[in-house]
This record gives structure tokens, C-alpha cells and sequence, in this order.
């Protein structure tokens, strides 16, 4: 059902649907309700929040509310490109794989298309097309595509490029700007052109952009999220997803999408509505997908407990510094146990076992700190198919909160605890008694996709606040590791060295685009696999004597390029 309101409104909800039976004829018996695919099995819905439901997830369902992903960063310099052997697989003109004749697609800040390294040798811009979310004017073209934003195409850039070469103001033609400058770098990281002694891994790649509108305030507000903090919705993700994959099919050639962002909410099996619709990418031809492990291995925000009993419960504590808005924090049982969980406050006030209940919501306000804590308990997480309890604590203060988690089965069995994002929390806040391992991000954990981690290229050690693997269902994650501390990359102020998996996640893309190019112009393969691709890239990954491959910090090594070509030639 189309659009006809702005859905970009304060007051208007929106809602991810799984295209079951009958969703769609429900979805348009709703009045003031209207709705976009995200792909053939996700609907994005939007309207306002019904009178019969509140904002919680025993009455909307866990992934029927978007959750919130945040960035993952922590003379010109290209000795990473060198590390990896991508500067002597762009000096074998033989193998034609410079990024040439694919498409390369972000879906992030934006990026400075003003850029030098973003233009081809002529001065014209490498970018067919930039959905710019945040711009309310709207257009044929980006309505083509979704219900809001404003799309700007290849021809309107360059004349935007040629005002500029004449001293008039581009951004009267087009108005998008990465302010952040996150997206600029993973472009021209990736896929920067010659310049300057600069250059990308992909120089020969064309672009396709996706800047993300920030996150509603009512979303903010019910994770918590700290006030300046950027943060994405996953609705909007995952409709960037569909323009690129759209756009691609337009234009006729290859795809790899590079996300730099990741997320704390979900099971880290690969079972949320954005890992899926990813994985489900992958298995399309002539498409990549590449994310990043995220940046939490260091912040102490994973526990794995075992509850034995319904009689002796586990207990896990928080150390919490009571300086924030307070923190969300998900429990996913590992088994087929029905966990259930009580509060015990700093001041030793105690919340009594709170029953697990299908759709049950409790809230208890503490009377000594005034701390609120909301509880919802879904007994089966319809896309992950676990036991998952949201607990949200809100203005909690200082010291140590335990909480006390019972089985309901006496089975044996084990769960992960996650507290938020470190910089969505904006206070410190981290279990006692962490675990390193399974740090990674979402949607790191889908099957199908390339999850990169980082390390120091300078020194070769690993990096030491990268997601850690495996994924919790046991899986294989991160596949390999990349440069990711202290790499150069051009942002819109120039050229800066930054930190975080997320440029791990560039460097391999481009890497990608590398092997695409090749397929394309010197095999003229017509139909690319993924699966294909990222086995290339495992099998050329460098491994070291001294370790045991593959690793929850490594997965299969370090990526390197010209060792994965060298193996090509083998096989």
C-alpha cells in the first residue's frame, strides 16, 4: 500500500513485518497504515502507534521494532593496500582487476562527492547514484525507489562537479554532505581513485550511495540511546538494500554492498530481519555482501552464564556508573529452557522472580534509587526461535545490580547476555564477569555474508577491541581479519588515519571488487557466486605457523589478495 503522508514524522511508527501468509491483506484492512517491501520476504510498515498497543516488545513482538545501529570506527599513507597485496594485484594489468565494470554500494553517512578521489580520470564522478534519506524535497526518482529522500543521479553530479569547478555553489544542485565523514572514508578506503599518491583498494569501481537518515527520537528514547550519538534505524537499512540491489539490476552489472555499521540487539545467530535479508542477497548472483564485526570485544558487554536448576539461579552482575539515561540489555536463552529473572539493586532491594509469560510486560520502580526496570519476556523470538528477555533499566544508579536468572525446566542449559553499544550508552556500564568471545556485532553473525575483524598491520598483532566469534550458535565468524588501526583514508576535511572493523570491512571490499572485475573482464562471467568469492578469499587468507586456524579473533587469517589470486592460479 503506498505512501501517501510523510512517513519521516516524529509521530509516525514504523514496523518490520515478515511477509507471512495473510500479512499483506492485514496490513491494508489498518487504517492509516501504509507499507514498502524491503525484499520478498520483509515489509516495512508505517503508521501510528495503534490504541490497543503500547511500545514494548510483549505487544509488538522483538523484531517487529526496528533496532538501532551505530557507526563502527574507533602524507598519504597506503601501506595497508601494500599489507594486503592489493597494490600488486592493481599493478597486473593482465588481470584487468581494478574494480572496472562493478558497482560498489554503501549504505552509511553519505559521502563528499566533491571529492578528487571519487572522479575519474576526466574529472567526471565515479557515483551513478546517491538516495540521500535526510532530504525532504521531493522527486519522481526517489519515489521510484522508496517514499522519502531524494534521489540524485549521475548527470546531476557532475553538473554539480562542473558549478563547482566554476565557483558557483554545487550544493544548490545537489545538496547531500557527510558531515560525519564515516562513509567517505569506507569509499575511498575501498574505492578511491589515483590521487595525490592516494588510492583505493577498487580504483576502477562505480558507486552507488545510501546517506541514512538518523533514527527517530521515539526509537531513541526506548533504547536509551544517548542524546549526539549518531544512530540508524534498521527499517531504513534495510530499504537502502532494495535501492541498491534495484539500482544495480538497472545498470546491468555486479554488486558488492559494504556496511560499516553494526548493532547490540539480537541473538548473534543470524536470525534478525536485516541478517536475513543480507544472507538472502548473497544467495542472488552477481551480488557481495561485507560487514564488519563491530568494535566490543574490549567493553565487556557479553556474558554466558548456565542455569542448572528452577532452584539455584545464575548469578550475573553489572558494574554501572549512574550517569546516563540508563541501558537496555537482552537475554537469549541457548537452549530449549524457559528462563525467568529477579533484581537485586545496589541497596539490596529486591524485584521477586518475574514469571516468564508469553507477551508478559512488568515494571518495577525502585524505592530507594527511583530506578525504573522494564522486563518483557517473548517465549519463542519468532525469527531467531529462542527465548529472548528485553530488560530496560532506566536511570539506574551507581554500583553493582544483579541479576539472578532461574530455568523453568530444570534443562541444563546455557544463554548470552549483551548490554548496548559503548557508545549508544554514554555511561560505563559492564558485566563483571565478561566473556570476549561472541562480541561480534549484528548482523556480523548471518551465514551467507563476509564478516571481516581487524588487526594492526603495522605490528600484525590483532586489534584488540574487534567482535570476537564465534557466532552463538557456533558458526565460523569472523572469516578473516583486515587492517583496521590506524589506516589512512581521505575524509571531507582530508586525509586522517582512523581505527575500527568497520575500514577492515572497506579494505576487504574492495578486495571484492578486485576479484568481480576480474571475473567480468578477462573471464566475462555473466552469473558471479558469492559463495565462490568469499571461498577465494578464505583459501588466500594468510595463516601463521604458531596459531590454529580458524579462531574466534582471526576466523581464517589475514586477507591478502594477491595470495588469493596466486591460489586462483593452482586450482
Amino acid at each position: 500500500m503506498a505512501c501517501d503522508f510523510d512517513i519521516t514524522k516524529e509521530n509516525i511508527y514504523d514496523y518490520i513485518i515478515e511477509d507471512t501468509p495473510g500479512a499483506d491483506e492485514a496490513i491494508k484492512a489498518l487504517s492509516g497504515i501504509c507499507s514498502q517491501r524491503a525484499d520478498s520476504q520483509w515489509i516495512i510498515a508505517h503508521g501510528e502507534l495503534p490504541d490497543n498497543r503500547q511500545l514494548n516488545i510483549s505487544s509488538l513482538g522483538y523484531f517487529t521494532i526496528p533496532k538501532l545501529y551505530g557507526l563502527m570506527e574507533g602524507d598519504a599513507d597506503i601501506s595497508a593496500l601494500d599489507e594486503i597485496g592489493a597494490l600488486r594485484v592493481l599493478g597486473q594489468d593482465n588481470l584487468q582487476a581494478d574494480g572496472s565494470n562493478v558497482l560498489i554500494g554503501y549504505v552509511d553517512t553519505g559521502i563528499d562527492y566533491l571529492n578528487d578521489v571519487f572522479k575519474d580520470r576526466l574529472g567526471n564522478t565515479r557515483i551513478q547514484a546517491i538516495w540521500d534519506q535526510t532530504d525532504r524535497t521531493e522527486t519522481d526518482v526517489a519515489n521510484t525507489y522508496a517514499h522519502f529522500g531524494r534521489v540524485y543521479e549521475k548527470d546531476e553530479i557532475d553538473r554539480a562537479i562542473e558549478a563547482d569547478n566554476n565557483g558557483e555553489n554545487p550544493y544548490s544542485y545537489v545538496a547531500q554532505r557527510d558531515t560525519s565523514g564515516h562513509g567517505t572514508l569506507l569509499a575511498s578506503i575501498s574505492a578511491g581513485s589515483y590521487a595525490d599518491g592516494y588510492v583505493g583498494v577498487a580504483p576502477g569501481a562505480e558507486l552507488l550511495v545510501v546517506k541514512l537518515k538518523q533514527s527517530k527520537q521515539y526509537l531513541r528514547d526506548f533504547f536509551l540511546i544517548k542524546d549526539d550519538v549518531p544512530a540508524f534505524e534498521e527499517s531504513d537499512i534495510m530499504l537502502a538494500l532494495r535501492f541498491l540491489e534495484d539500482y544495480a539490476i538497472r545498470l546491468g552489472k555486479p554488486l558488492i554492498i559494504i556496511f560499516g555499521l553494526g548493532s547490540a540487539n539480537g541473538s548473534r545467530t543470524g536470525a534478525s530481519p536485516l541478517a536475513e535479508m543480507m544472507e538472502n542477497l548473497t544467495k542472488k548472483p552477481n551480488i557481495s555482501v561485507i560487514t564488519c564485526m563491530g568494535n566490543e570485544a574490549n567493553n565487556k558487554c557479553h556474558y554466558k552464564g548456565t542455569v542448572m536448576s528452577a532452584l539455584v539461579p545464575d548469578v550475573m552482575e553489572i558494574n554501572v556508573d549512574g550517569t546516563g539515561k540508563g541501558f537496555t540489555m537482552e537475554i537469549w536463552a541457548d537452549s530449549l529452557d524457559i528462563l525467568s529473572v529477579s533484581i537485586e539493586s545496589p541497596s539490596g532491594e529486591y524485584v521477586p522472580r518475574i514469571p516468564a509469560r508469553m507477551g508478559a510486560s512488568m515494571e518495577y520502580t525502585f524505592l530507594y534509587e527511583g530506578s525504573t526496570v522494564t522486563v518483557d519476556y517473548q517465549i519463542t523470538e519468532n525469527v531467531a526461535g529462542m527465548e529472548v528477555i528485553f530488560v530496560r533499566l532506566k536511570t539506574p544508579v551507581e554500583g553493582t545490580w544483579k541479576f539472578y536468572i532461574y530455568s523453568l525446566t530444570n534443562i541444563k542449559g546455557s544463554y548470552n547476555a549483551w548490554l548496548p553499544l559503548k557508545q549508544f550508552s554514554g555511561q560505563d556500564i559492564y558485566f563483571l564477569k565478561s566473556d570476549p568471545d561472541t562480541t561480534l556485532t549484528v548482523p556480523a553473525a548471518a551465514d551467507g555474508v563476509i564478516s571481516v575483524g581487524a588487526y594492526n598491520h603495522y605490528t600484525g598483532a590483532a586489534y584488540y577491541e574487534s567482535g570476537r566469534g564465534y557466532s552463538a550458535d557456533g558458526r565460523i565468524k569472523p572469516d578473516f581479519v583486515a587492517p583496521g588501526a590506524g589506516v589512512y583514508g581521505i575524509a571531507p576535511s582530508g586525509g586522517v588515519k582512523v581505527t575500527g572493523t568497520s575500514y577492515a570491512a572497506a579494505y576487504a571490499g574492495g578486495c571484492v571488487a578486485l576479484l568481480y572485475s576480474y571475473q567480468v573482464n578477462v573471464k566475462n562471467s555473466q552469473m558471479i557466486n558469492h559463495n565462490d568469492i568469499k571461498a577465494q578469499l578464505i583459501r588466500g587468507a594468510v595463516r601463521s605457523e604458531y596459531m590454529v586456524y580458524p579462531n574466534p579473533v582471526a576466523g581464517y587469517g589475514k586477507l591478502n589478495i594477491y595470495t588469493t589470486f596466486n591460489m586462483m592460479r593452482i586450482s
